[in-house]
């Protein structure tokens, strides 16, 4: 033992001083601000981090060049200092593969330029800042060959990608991933991030942006991702193509050959400098497809409306069923014209889906004075097209003046099969009635969107204006069918029937237009005027026809479920704000004032009610900056938005006979009040990193229901307008790296309080949700990181408070999960992942549960280029997948349980192809 300790002490010390063994040389060119002049006599310094100690120091010669040298390999910061210019650090990680290091283009901001910047160079982790965009140098995390960008980011510290592929970066999620600065496909994140190799990326930058969907001056602003492509990337032509299918063995309601499982997938990509051509088909009948309701925002879909249902297959309100689905589009981008000034883009994406689901749940309705229960089954058929366009045009008039037009357009159709069979039950679970409901529908409709807008700049730096023209619709035209079949439990069981046709047009139409003008009242302060103009139309038509057995045909028009109904709104709003920004801090503070005329017509009654609102809309944000590494953010704002047309027409909607739904002329638009602050900072040198968050919100005439109960538990409800509805989100993580991120430790706490009001058969109602979830995830990395586990937990404690009849329902939900990859020589690859769920509350019920997912994955790359992988996927190998999940909402509890996919096995072969004829693999860090 004391000899393997010997012989493994002294390798150590070998390793550790033949690291040392070469010495640093680092040189570079000094510019001013403008970067075309030289500077000389520019001072340039060495310190070493652990002890501060000046390692050497020197002075740029006649063309602002120096070098530095003779110490040995270490940690260092190399400080660059001249005088009427602020100074730059860089801090370098000397290795015995990195010690001479190159900087071509050393650029000094002036004193009054409001830049500040800290690189890394770095054998690892190099992660710097540039102006208030933190950026990671991709090709100094290793990953896997094959791997995609997806696979980069979760290497990247203070970013996380969940299963769904939602992106978060210090806790904040990422809403928009870009690809060179341009949308690829859209607003979907996953297109790029799931399909593009990794080893084409140069860098990954996080920085934060107005959001420019936002409709009306809306100060929202987002996170984004950039990928920014290395040049030779931007060449030639790169790709893949896959398909995997079970070969029909896996057992379906016990026979074999029935429903073959399968998966396939093409990706192509031209680029050419500035010319970017993608195409993509993909079509799936798995789970492990990333298609869905998310997808509606996907592949260019910037504005959609529900034509549909949609189905996300990760996420907990799956049900029961194998999905089809098949999407294939194309992309183009390019910047034409003389100077290249002016990019264009277009995209079109077609979708098709069907889905067969099945699910059971049961609920618990709780009154002031006896409590109903209802066990509900249900079946459902979706089929659901779609046909989206997308286009942008951006051009630079001048060097002053740009000009953006980016319009949307989405065809939609459908059409659905939907049952339900429900058993009520009374307190003491004797069953009062049961229904059967059938509802078939067909529907079309379109949505178009989008902006166009002219930004002009002038020679008085930071004066700006910015006109605008926002447009927003959608129309949708749906028949369908309704056949309810109600038996009433007593003494005699007595039997009602409803046959129905409806015919359902509605409509929706905004037009807003906008003028900002910024006028710089100092060179901190600014002064910001807004006005805003929105003229919006909505039309809901609705006719039913009653079955006549008589005539065998839906021709008995039914006035009461029918309703020909039109709003009219017009706002005018206008607002200052003043904008104060030094190095330091950024503050700006102003109020809207907006007034809105609102016209609900209903044309069968020919009866109008007029509103005539007028708000103040005052805000707040704060920034501080103390270093580059560390954030606080405080913003305060208000808002107001307008009731739905489904929710304003007052025609019951029956579909579902036993919850039938009224509309509300009477509604007014909601008033929010948002506070949220934010919090992080990071440790470029250690890798460590946190942050903290609240989300805190404050809704005056919110949007709530009014809901009456009858005699067996059936409900009337209709949307009403409350004061007090309150949420608070806290959200918090850190990072901390150990041996070289070997190791690396993740805790997270997340939080939340709402506070719901409603009214139940004439009782306010008032409902207090509370919960609680800490997590925690690590990650290991051994073998030169060829083998990786990572370990996850979570525990979330849920407890609803209903002072109706003062009921509590406290639940649990219990996560954990482990996953290992280990890469081997060959070209082998094996992959396995376990997931156990439990779910629990007090008492009995199918809500208590628990199970555990196993996954499995043997992958073997062949050819000289080992561009071709076949792999053999196992999902659920122990065939325990379920969905278990519980709801709350007001005074009613529900409980479902569904069976979704289960136990599947694929053969998968997957091709990787470029231009280049070469292995097409990611980066596999620095040797």
């Amino acid at each position: 033992m004391n000899r393997i300790r010997f012989v493994a002490t002294f390798l150590f010390v070998l390793a550790y001083f033949s690291s040392f063994a070469q010495e640093m040389n680092v040189k570079g060119t000094v510019y001013d601000s403008t970067g075309t002049t030289t500077l000389k006599n520019a001072m340039v310094m060495a310190v070493r981090v652990r002890d501060s100690i000046l390692l050497d120091f020197t002075r740029t010669d006649s063309e602002g060049k120096f070098e530095i040298s003779g110490f040995e390999v270490d940690t260092f910061a190399l400080t660059i200092e001249y005088p009427g210019h602020d100074e730059k650090t860089y801090y370098i990680f000397g290795h015995k593969d990195n010690y001479e290091i190159n900087i071509p283009k050393v650029v000094l901001p002036s004193k009054s330029q409001e830049l500040e910047e800290v690189v890394i160079y770095a054998y690892k982790d190099p992660i710097y800042y540039k102006g208030d965009t933190l950026v990671y140098v991709a090709d100094s995390f290793k990953v896997a060959e094959g791997a995609v960008v997806e696979d980069l980011l979760k290497k990247l510290p203070g970013i996380s990608v969940d299963r769904e592929g939602k992106i978060t970066s210090q806790g904040q999620e990422i809403s928009k991933v870009l690809v060179d600065g341009d949308e690829f496909f859209g607003t979907d994140p996953t297109i790029a991030t799931k399909n593009l190799g990794a080893d084409g990326i140069a860098e990954v930058q996080v920085y934060e942006k107005e959001n420019e969907e936002g409709i009306g001056g809306d100060d929202e602003k987002i996170q984004v991702l950039d990928l920014k492509l290395k040049e030779d990337a931007k060449k030639g032509y790169f790709g893949r193509v896959s398909g995997a299918s079970d070969l029909t063995l896996t057992p379906n309601h016990g026979k074999i050959g029935e429903n073959p499982f399968y998966e396939g997938e093409l990706l192509l990509n031209k680029f050419k400098g500035a010319q970017k051509i993608s195409v993509f088909a993909l079509g799936s009948n798995t789970p492990r497809s990333s298609f869905g309701w998310g997808d509606m925002n996907k592949f260019g879909l910037d504005n959609e409306t529900g034509s549909g249902n949609r189905w996300d297959p990760r996420s907990q309100g799956n049900t029961s069923g194998i999905p089809q689905t098949f999407k294939a589009g194309v992309y183009y981008s390019d910047k034409i014209g003389k100077n290249k000034k002016t990019k264009i883009g277009f995209n079109y994406s077609y979708y098709n889906d069907q889905l067969e689901t099945k699910s059971a749940s049961e609920s618990q309705y709780f009154l002031t004075d006896t409590t109903y229960y209802t066990d509900d089954s249900t079946r459902n058929f979706s089929f659901n097209e779609s046909h989206r366009f997308n286009f942008n045009l951006e051009s630079d008039i001048d060097s002053l003046t740009t000009i953006q037009i980016k319009p949307s357009f989405t065809i939609d159709g459908g059409r659905s099969d939907n049952s339900a069979i429900s058993k009520f039950f009374d307190t003491d679970r004797n069953q009062t009635l049961g229904t059967s409901v059938f509802n078939t529908s067909t529907s079309t409709g379109y949505t178009v969107g989008g902006f166009a807008r002219i930004t002009r700049k002038f020679m008085k730096p930071k004066r700006e204006l910015e006109l605008r023209y926002d447009i927003s619709g959608n129309n949708n035209n749906t028949d369908g069918n309704l056949d309810s079949r109600t038996q009433f439990y007593s003494a005699t069981v007595i039997e009602d029937t409803t046959l129905q046709s409806k015919i359902n047009d509605n409509s929706t139409m905004n037009h807003f237009g906008t003028f900002t003008y910024i006028e710089p009242l100092s060179k901190k302060l600014r002064l910001e005027f807004e006005y805003l103009y929105q003229y919006g139309t909505s039309s809901l038509n609705k006719s039913t026809y009653d079955y006549d057995p008589v005539a065998q045909s839906y021709s008995i028009f039914n006035s009461y479920y029918s309703n020909q109904f039109d709003s009219k709104r017009q706002q005018n709003r206008g607002g200052l704000r003043l904008l104060f920004n030094v190095p330091k801090h950024e503050l700006s503070a102003g109020a809207r004032f907006r007034n809105i005329m609102i016209d609900n017509k209903n044309l069968i009654q020919d009866t109008t009610i007029n509103q005539n609102i007028n708000n103040l809309l005052p805000r707040l944000f704060y920034q501080y900056k103390p270093s580059m590494s560390k954030r606080l953010r405080i913003n305060y704002e208000t808002s107001s938005s307008a009731p739905a047309i489904t929710d304003l027409a007052p025609v019951p909607d029956n579909t579902n006979p036993n919850r039938i739904k009224a509309g509300n002329p009477d509604l007014k638009p909601n008033y929010i009040h948002a506070l949220n602050a934010f919090y992080n900072s990071w440790n470029a040198l250690t890798g460590k990193f946190m942050w903290t968050g609240v989300n805190l919100s404050l809704t005056q005439n919110a949007f709530s229901t009014e809901t009456y109960y009858d005699g067996f538990g059936r409900t009337v409800s209709k949307t009403i307008n409350v004061d007090g509805n309150v949420s608070a989100f806290f959200f918090s993580g850190a990072g901390f790296p150990f041996f070289g991120r070997k190791l690396e430790v993740r805790p997270q706490l997340n939080a939340s309080y709402y506070r719901y009001r409603s009214v139940i058969s004439g009782n306010n109602n008032l409902t207090d949700n509370y919960a609680v979830t800490p997590q925690l995830d690590v990650t290991v990395r051994l073998l030169g990181d060829s083998l990786e586990f990572n370990l996850s937990g979570s525990y979330a404690y849920n407890n609803a408070v209903s002072s109706l009849n003062n009921t509590q329902t406290p639940y649990r939900v219990e996560n954990y999960s482990s996953n290992m990859t280990w890469r081997v020589k060959g070209g082998w690859r094996f992959g396995l992942e376990g997931r156990y769920t439990r779910n629990s509350l007090p008492g009995a019920g199918f809500y208590n549960t628990d199970y555990f997912i196993l996954n499995a994955e043997i992958t073997k790359r062949f050819l000289k280029t080992e561009n071709m992988e076949v792999s053999l996927l196992g999902n659920d190998i122990l065939n325990q997948n379920i969905n278990a999940r519980r709801e709350v909402n007001g005074n009613i509890i529900t409980d479902y349980r569904t069976t979704i996919i289960s136990r599947y096995f694929l053969l998968k072969v997957t091709y990787r192809f470029n231009n280049r004829k070469t292995k097409e693999e990611d980066f596999d860090g620095w040797h």
